[in-house]
């Protein structure tokens, strides 16, 4: 019976035999195919990620750079409107000249003397007097005054205590032409009167020590 058994099995066995080969040659040829086919599908899946990538990244040259924003429009200055032109200022009345006879007086250079010490006019005749300082620092002043020698002392005391403000020239009765006050070097002033009456005068300077060294003179009127 076994032998029989035997018999009838031993064919399913050897197409069970078969079968199992089958299969495991199926499966190592699985297991040998694999990694070709994930070689192959690898570089392809590589691939399509670097297209994607591609893609979604562009070249920086192909990335367009936004315009700059506009500048602000400059606000136009405002226009200065035309001033009225201004009114001309009327031209300074020029100082007439002097009328009258004129006279010179000045002083010897730097020193403490007038270059004249006699002036003659005539009585009620218009003088023009112009008194040149030749000294180069030192003041001078020249005035005329009624008198003698006394009544210059007298005036001369008095200018000095009228004292620089004033140009030592102080208010005198006796005064009857001045300069303004002191004339200072290298400069010259005009002083206008009219003559007195017939007689003797005396001019002078006033500035301390000046009459006393000499800085004196006699106008004779006829």
């Amino acid at each position: 019976m076994n032998a029989h058994f035997q018999r009838k099995s031993a064919p399913r066995l050897h197409q069970l035999a078969h079968t199992a080969r089958t299969i495991i040659a199926w499966i190592l040829a699985t297991l040998v195919l694999l990694p070709l086919l994930a070689a192959c599908v690898t570089p392809g899946a590589a691939q399509q990620t670097v297209v994607k990538a591609a893609l979604r990244t562009k070249s920086i040259s192909e990335i367009p750079t936004p315009a700059p924003a506009a500048a602000p429009a400059l606000i136009a200055a405002p226009v200065p409107t035309s001033a009225a032109a201004p009114t001309s200022t009327p031209a300074p009345t020029a100082t007439p000249a002097p009328t009258g006879k004129p006279v010179l007086i000045g002083t010897n250079g730097g020193e403490w003397q007038f270059d004249t010490s006699a002036l003659e006019i005539a009585a009620g005749e218009e003088i023009a007097l112009t008194f040149h300082n030749g000294a180069k620092t030192t003041p001078h002043n020249w005035l005329l005054i009624s008198g003698d020698d006394d009544a210059a002392i007298e005036v001369n005391a008095a200018g000095e205590q009228a004292g620089q403000a004033a140009g030592y020239i102080p208010d005198h009765t006796r005064i009857i032409a001045r300069t303004a006050g002191l004339v200072k070097g290298g400069q010259s002033e005009t002083v206008s009167f009219i003559a007195p009456a017939a007689g003797t005068y005396v001019y002078l300077c006033t500035f301390p020590g000046h009459f006393e060294l000499g800085m004196k003179g006699v106008l004779t009127v006829k």
